[in-house]
Order: C-alpha cells, then structure tokens, then sequence
C-alpha cells in the first residue's frame, strides 16, 4: 500500500508517546490513551496496560479498514497507468 498509512500511524504513536513527558520532579501530563497506558504501567496494572494496547489496536485496525483501504481502491482505479 502507498506510506500515507504508515505514516499516520507513526505520527499517532508518536503522539500517544509525547502525552506524557517528566524531568526531574516535573511531569506534564496530556488525557489520551498514550497517559492511560503510562499511569497503568507505573502502577502495574498490566491487565490495564492490555486494555489500553488492545483498543489501540482496534483503533488502527478500524482506522485502517475504514479509510486507508478504501481511499487506496479509488487511487488504484483512477489512476491506473495502462
């Protein structure tokens, strides 16, 4: 498939990493799933580290078959090169 997928998925982890950041004593903290993943893994709270790894799957995968597959059908049709 074309890199636009990839791509989109790459920049949301990167998002989900970037919603919590510390230095020193200092912890900023954005709500979303990359924090809820955070908070569960420094409680140890793995089955909610699952949880939140399980919809971030669902989340790509829906994602994926919602708009990615059926944009790339319409490029390919339209601009088939014969």
């Amino acid at each position: 498939m074309t890199t636009a997928p990839t791509e989109t998925g790459s920049s949301w982890n990167a998002s989900i990493v970037a919603e919590v950041a510390s230095w020193g004593d200092d912890k900023l903290e954005a709500a979303g799933l990359g924090a809820y993943i955070a908070k569960a893994t420094d409680a140890g709270d793995y089955p909610r580290v699952m949880l939140g790894i399980a919809v971030m799957v669902v989340l790509v995968t829906a994602f994926n078959q919602i708009l990615w597959r059926p944009l790339y059908r319409l490029a390919e049709r339209r601009f088939r090169l014969e």
